[in-house]
Parts: structure tokens; C-alpha cells; sequence
């Protein structure tokens, strides 16, 4: 029979299903004789309590009393003041987030401590061992990990310190953390210090937080900007966010493939966690951006880090920072040496980046959490890209805007071919030969191409300047129109352009055929130039002629969804690509030529291929096809297109939905803007780099999510999309997206008194590499139209759009 012995106050029963925690009396940790254990109740099982021997001035008043069901409960228990604070010491907590989830730093059995982050809305996340280091040593890896052996609460910070020893090693690690909680973000500043060497030895360092268990890894949904957007399927075989990488449970990414330092996980019940380096600096070598992806380099100047999620053993995730950017991917590497790897190939390959082991090295980084909850990935997406840009502030540097103007006008006309009677602007040159590529004699519309569009910007030039420039540049825009008018029909059309030597109607450099987005791009502008040209007394009734014979072959070609073929043969107009990702492409032809024609079937078409987009794609956070020609990769000329398709209904019908998802597509577009500054390689010589040492890359953009760390500048075509949104919702955020692409996108543009090494104001090739494998560097140094063109639009269409804000944003104090 159970029974309590009151005189030596001990209760002996069976004991209770539950966990057992150890609470300890005092300030030090008890003897075996004196453990104390509480037994949690569950569900009317026994509560049991021993004490033997305690030697500590603890009184207990104990009374039991038999349920019903006959079982024992202690329903109470008085402590002395010391037991009570002793329990209390065990938890400090750091404070509260906005959400009401509380930050605690918690005693382990071990007696060191760990972090806790319950309660609130938030999902609950733990480290007991926050002071973790990877050390390698030779081929060897140690995976070190401690608590804190001291917790200190000062003001509305906690600093905490932890010593990390492996056993066999000279060197050990003393980390100092400070925690602080601000808003819904969790603050860290780490300090590491080395102490002691250990000789060819590397290490990181890293803070990582896990889920509960009960998390699976198919619950969770991944932003990684310019890379991932929910589904892996959309990021190419190449990419650290690949399919491949996702069967593998884990994505490890080096920041300097990111626009931003930033990892997003969004759970099942809407919850989210966003990590982000709050100070990055890039720092790197020549020797480790050009190291195979199987090579380990220890390097104390490589400041770059890491960040990424993984599926730990026992269930549950584990997301997180380190420091060096030690990696591992499976796939082709993205271009670490491994470029010749087929996509796909399901090959870990560890890219070990350490700092040395040695006395008296220190390391420091700041790192925050940031906690939310939403309804959809795109809120998520949205709230922690801003979150991004508001802490990392990306810097404007000013350019002069009227300069750029002119200098590029006087550019692009001067590349202007004339041949016999056909005019055009030549796809392709070298920027510091000015020679013709093999592609050079083709005039293409669209795209790269977009030989319609420098036409336009020649004959608004032509319109502001009088004199001899701006005529003989009225008279080279409208020697393009009529040149791409006479030799490539429309109805199917007979190619993109044609070969200025030749006449020739002549495909697409990579399909053989024409795509959606190529003579539909280009005409969405001769439409806006009709107008213009009419409503100045000038009309061109061949010009809209042309345009209509496209958009009734077009819309015979919709499928019942509201989509559009990517591509079709060249005059005979048969599909070549059913791929649908591009349909976003016909929407503002469409919906201008019904404007002018009055004709409410354009419209109609327009309404059903945005629709289709939306449901498919931007409601799920993602934009897909316009650099793979409508294939499924992500990409930011996909969003920025999709945000002009949106606005131009909602400019047309002023149904808010239009405008509610024009937002959308243009939150998403901008998270490819590399909002932080990544150096090129400290020791890497800089006649050989394309992107050259000192110049900032803030504002540059990833191009698909397929070429991690390829960026152009492309995206300054959207000053004016992002100041229509500024314009529509007062949201002063959209106006700093449009002072970044106004301003920052024109660093590697040549303009007098700043040449580079090209060979004279208005150059620019066409992309550069921010990743590893080539660092700086472009797959050519190519000018191709869509350059000057891009940051024209960004210039002129701000300007065409209003003039006060135009004055606004070229200005900056």
C-alpha cells in the first residue's frame, strides 16, 4: 500500500508518466542526496516528491489525498524564499516581442543555458548549445557545441558567454553574445575569440535555432530572394535552391548569391521565421572565388557568410548563420569551377570556407530573427523583403540624371545602321572595340533587341531638341519603324526582325522562331507612340495597321485558360513552345490597341491571359519564363513584366484588384535588387575584372534563379512601374525602389570623365557574376541594345509619367 512517512518526509508511490526536470536549491547544483524531482501531472496519474538529506532551510507541507479513482495528487506545497528563487534563476528572460512571444534564456541538466522562443503567435524554437563551431582539421570534422556558462540580464539586453573546447585540440573558442529584442526581431551580436592555435586547422561559427520535432520538412515553404520562391522545381538544376537540394533536405546558400543576406521559412499555420545578416561585408579573394567546389580555403579575410535550413535527424528544422560561408550543394555548382558538371547531378559537393585557428583571431558578425505570421506566401514575402531593405538601407549613389540622358541618346544614335533603304539598331558590339558580333547585322524587336523602343526615345528626343541632333535623330526612329513595318509581316510574323544587309526577315538568336514576348514587347510601345505622334498632329495609320495584324493572329492563338504559347515557327505560325509561363507578355498590347481601336475583344484577351498569370503564378509569390523564353524558372524580368501587364488594366479599368496585384508582382521583382554592396576580390587584378574594384554594386539584379549570382541591371526599365505605385497607394517604399534603379543601376555605365576600360561614354556589356567561380566577370563584354534602352525608359518614362516627381527622385541631398 502507498503510503506517506511524515516523519521523514518522504513520499514513496508509484511513479507518474511525464517528464522529470531536476530542480535545483541554492545557487549551486545538489548532491545525489539532494535531488529534488517534480513529476509533471497528466491526467490523474501521481505526482511524486523526495527529499533526503537536504541540508538547505526548506519547509514542506505536504498533504495527500486519495481520489476516487485511487489515485494520489498533492494539492499543496510551500517553499522557502531561497528554494523559490532558486527555481526563478533557472529562466531569465530577455522580453517580449511584439507578438507577446517571449525570449528566455533557460538552465539545462547540464547546468549551462540555452535559448527558448515560446508563447505568443509565434511557433516555439530552441538551441540549448548556442555556441556552436565546426572545426576541421586535416580531413577530419568536429561538430562543437556548449551553452552559455553565464547569462547576465543589463537593461534590455542579455549578454551571455560561452568557452567551446573540443578534447583533443590546443585551441578553444570563447564566444560573447549579445541578445536584444526589438519589435518582432531578435538581435545577435557575436563576438569570437580564439584562443590558443592549432597549425592548418579552419573553423565557423554559427547560431541556428530548431523547430519542434513534430515539424516536417514538407511544411515548409522557403524564400531565398533571386533564388527560391516557395518551389524548388522553379530554380534550376544548378541552383543551391534546386530540386535536387530539396530532396536533400537542405539548402545552405553564401550570402553573396543573395540580393540580400536573407532566409526566409514560412510553416503550415502561417507562422514564419526570416534570418538576416544585419551587417554583411562580402569580403573575398581571388584564390577562394576561383576554387573548385570541393576545395577548402582558410583565409582570415573572407567575411562572407551563410545562411539555410535543414531537416535535423529526429525531425524538426533547423535554420540559421554562420560564419565563414562554408557550404554544401548538390548539383553543378553554380559556377564554382564545375560549370562543365550536368545540372542535376546528385553530387554533394562541401565548399569548406574557414577562418584560421590561431591566437587571438576574432570574429564578430550581427545577425537578426525576425518573427511573423501570414496569410499567404506573398505577404511573407513581402514583409520580409522590407524587413530586409528597411535594416540594411540600401545606399543611393547619385548620378547625374540629365547627363545619362544625353550621353546615351547620343549613343544609340550613333549605333544606328543604315544599309540601302533598311535602318536599324544592330543587336550586338564589343565595348571596347565597337566591333559587330557574329549577331550584329540582325535589327530585332523585343526583348534584348528592342529596336521599336530606341525609335520611340529618338523621336521623343527629336520632339525636345530642335536643332540638327534631334532632327536627324527624329528621322533615324522613324526609318526603324518603317524599315521593321515593310520587311516582317505580322500575321503570323515572319521572324523578330531582319538582317539589315540582307533585308531578310530572320528568328530569334535561341529559338527558331519568334517568341510571345519579342514583337509584343516592342508593339505594347508603337501603340504609345502612335498616340503620341497623333495627338501632336502626326498620323500613322500603317504603324496601328501593323499592329492590329498581330494582336487578330494573336488572339486566334489564347487557349481556353486565358494562357499563350512561348513560342511558334516563323511564318507559318506553328507552336514550337506550348510552354504558358510568359502570357503576361501580350496584356499591355492588348489592352492599348483596344484603347485606341475601341475594339473590347483586345481587352477581353488581355483580361483572361492576366488572369491566368495570377492564378497560376503571382498569387503563389513567383513569376516565371522571361528570360528562358517560357520555360519554368523564376526571374525578375517575369515579375517586372507581369507589374507593367497589371498596371496597364488597372490604368485602363481601375478595378483595385489590378493594382492589388500589380503590388504583388512589383513586391517580388524588387526582391532580386541587390540592396547590399558586394566587393570584388581584395587581391584580384583589376584590368582583368569587368566590374571593377571600389564600384558599388548595390542596385544591381539577379537575372533567373537558375544563374545564382548573375546579375544585370535590366530592371531599370521599372523606375516608372515602381513610381505608378508610389503614385497609386502613397507608399513611400516604392518610391525609394525607384530611386535605387534610377540612380544605382548606372555604376558600370561609362559616361564622360568615367570610362572605364571600355572605349567611350554611353558603353556598358550586358552582365556581371557577384558569386564565386568568376567573381566580377561577364560571359562577354558585349553592349547589346536593351542597355541604354532600359535606363532611358527609367529616365524618359519618369519624366513622360510626372515631372515634379522626375525633378524628386534625380535629385538626391
Amino acid at each position: 500500500m502507498d503510503y506517506v512517512d511524515f516523519d521523514n518526509y518522504t513520499a514513496y508511490e508509484p511513479h507518474a508518466r511525464g517528464i522529470e526536470r531536476e530542480i535545483p536549491a541554492g545557487n549551486s547544483k545538489p548532491g545525489e542526496s539532494e535531488s529534488f524531482q517534480w513529476i509533471n501531472l497528466m491526467r490523474g496519474d501521481t505526482m511524486l516528491m523526495a527529499l533526503a538529506n537536504h541540508q538547505d532551510p526548506c519547509s514542506f507541507n505536504i498533504r495527500r489525498y486519495q481520489l476516487m479513482s485511487g489515485k494520489w495528487i498533492i494539492i499543496s506545497l510551500y517553499l522557502t524564499v531561497s528554494s523559490a528563487v532558486a527555481q526563478q534563476s533557472d529562466r531569465v528572460e530577455l522580453g517580449r516581442m511584439q507578438n507577446g512571444t517571449a525570449v528566455s534564456f533557460v538552465r539545462t541538466t547540464g547546468g549551462d543555458w540555452g535559448i527558448e522562443i515560446s508563447g505568443g503567435t509565434a511557433l516555439r524554437f530552441t538551441q540549448p548549445k548556442p555556441a556552436q563551431i565546426e572545426l576541421f582539421e586535416g580531413r577530419e570534422v568536429l561538430h562543437l557545441a556548449a551553452g552559455y556558462q553565464s547569462v547576465q540580464k543589463e537593461n534590455e539586453a542579455v549578454i551571455a558567454a560561452a568557452k567551446v573546447a573540443g578534447d583533443g585540440p590546443p585551441a578553444a573558442f570563447v564566444v560573447e553574445d549579445r541578445w536584444k529584442v526589438s519589435g518582432n526581431v531578435l538581435l545577435l551580436n557575436r563576438k569570437v575569440n580564439v584562443t590558443g592555435a592549432d597549425e592548418d586547422a579552419g573553423f565557423y561559427s554559427a547560431i541556428l535555432f530548431s523547430t519542434a520535432s513534430t515539424v516536417k520538412w514538407e511544411d515548409v515553404n522557403c524564400l531565398v530572394p533571386g533564388l527560391l520562391y516557395a518551389n524548388p522545381s522553379y530554380a534550376g538544376g544548378r541552383s543551391p535552391t534546386s530540386i535536387s537540394n530539396y530532396r536533400a533536405k537542405r539548402f545552405e546558400i553564401r550570402e553573396d548569391y543573395m540580393s540580400a543576406p536573407l532566409f526566409g521559412t514560412l510553416f503550415e499555420d502561417g507562422n514564419w521565421l526570416a534570418v538576416l545578416d544585419m551587417a554583411p561585408r562580402g569580403d573575398t579573394t581571388q584564390a577562394e572565388s576561383t576554387a573548385s567546389a570541393a576545395a577548402t580555403i582558410i583565409d582570415e579575410r573572407i567575411q562572407f557568410g551563410a545562411l539555410g535550413v535543414k531537416e535535423v535527424t529526429g525531425g524538426g528544422i533547423e535554420i540559421g548563420f554562420w560564419l565563414p560561408g562554408t557550404t554544401t550543394e548538390i548539383g553543378g555548382g553554380g559556377g564554382r569551377g564545375t560549370r562543365g558538371t550536368p545540372a542535376g547531378t546528385a553530387t554533394a559537393n562541401v565548399s569548406r570556407r574557414c577562418h584560421p585557428v590561431k591566437a587571438g583571431f576574432t570574429q564578430s558578425y550581427q545577425v537578426g530573427f525576425r518573427f511573423g505570421k501570414s496569410k499567404s506566401f506573398n505577404e511573407m514575402e513581402r514583409d520580409a523583403w522590407r524587413w530586409a531593405w528597411e535594416s540594411l538601407n540600401p545606399r543611393i549613389y547619385p548620378i547625374d540624371v540629365g547627363v545619362v540622358r544625353r550621353t546615351l541618346l547620343d549613343h544609340l544614335s550613333n549605333r544606328v545602321m543604315v544599309v540601302e533603304d533598311r535602318t536599324g539598331i544592330p543587336f550586338e558590339m564589343d565595348t571596347q572595340t565597337g566591333r559587330l558580333s557574329q549577331y550584329g547585322l540582325k535589327i530585332i524587336m523585343g526583348f534584348c533587341g528592342k529596336n521599336i523602343e530606341g525609335a520611340d526615345q529618338l523621336l521623343q528626343e527629336g520632339d525636345r531638341d530642335k536643332t540638327e541632333r534631334g532632327q536627324k535623330m527624329r528621322q533615324q526612329g522613324l526609318a526603324i519603324i518603317d524599315s521593321l513595318i515593310r520587311l516582317v509581316p505580322m500575321s503570323p510574323p515572319a521572324g523578330v526582325g531582319f538582317n539589315i544587309d540582307t533585308g531578310q526577315a530572320v528568328p530569334a538568336n535561341f529559338v527558331p522562331g519568334f517568341t510571345a514576348r519579342m514583337p509584343a514587347e516592342d508593339l505594347a510601345v508603337l501603340v504609345n507612340t502612335y498616340r503620341r505622334e497623333k495627338a501632336a498632329g502626326r498620323d500613322h495609320p500603317e504603324w496601328i495597321k501593323w499592329v492590329t495584324a498581330y494582336c487578330d493572329w494573336l488572339i486566334t492563338q489564347q487557349n481556353n485558360d486565358g494562357s499563350f504559347p512561348a513560342a511558334w515557327q516563323a511564318g507559318t505560325g506553328q507552336v514550337i513552345r506550348d510552354g504558358k509561363t510568359t502570357s503576361y507578355v501580350p496584356v499591355p498590347v492588348l489592352v492599348r490597341l483596344s484603347e485606341v481601336t475601341g475594339q473590347k475583344k483586345y481587352l477581353d484577351s488581355a483580361t483572361k491571359a492576366a488572369e491566368y498569370i495570377w492564378t497560376n503564378f503571382g498569387s503563389k509569390g513567383v513569376y516565371l519564363g522571361a528570360t528562358g523564353t517560357g520555360n519554368n524558372i523564376a526571374d525578375k524580368e517575369s515579375g517586372m513584366l507581369s507589374m507593367e501587364a497589371f498596371l496597364t488594366l488597372y490604368n485602363n479599368t481601375r478595378d483595385p484588384k489590378w493594382l492589388e496585384r500589380a503590388m504583388a508582382a512589383g513586391d517580388y521583382t524588387e526582391s532580386w535588387i541587390w540592396i547590399w554592396n558586394v566587393p570584388m576580390p581584395m587581391d584580384a587584378d583589376d584590368s582583368r575584372l569587368h566590374w571593377k574594384k571600389g564600384v558599388p554594386t548595390t542596385g544591381v539584379n539577379g537575372i533567373g534563379s537558375d544563374g545564382p549570382g548573375g546579375v544585370d541591371q535590366y530592371l531599370d526599365w521599372a523606375v516608372t512601374s515602381y513610381a505608378q505605385l508610389y503614385k497609386y497607394t502613397k507608399d513611400e517604399h516604392y518610391l525609394a525602389v525607384a530611386r535605387v534603379l534610377l540612380h544605382d543601376t548606372k555604376a558600370m555605365l561609362a559616361l564622360p570623365g568615367r570610362t572605364y576600360d571600355l572605349l567611350g561614354p554611353g558603353w556598358q556589356q550586358e552582365h556581371w557574376n557577384m558569386g564565386p567561380g568568376r567573381k566580377g566577370m561577364g560571359a562577354h563584354r558585349n553592349w547589346l541594345p536593351w542597355i541604354s534602352i532600359n535606363h532611358l525608359h527609367g529616365i524618359m518614362g519618369l519624366e513622360e509619367l510626372d515631372k515634379d516627381l522626375y525633378q524628386r527622385l534625380a535629385k538626391v541631398e
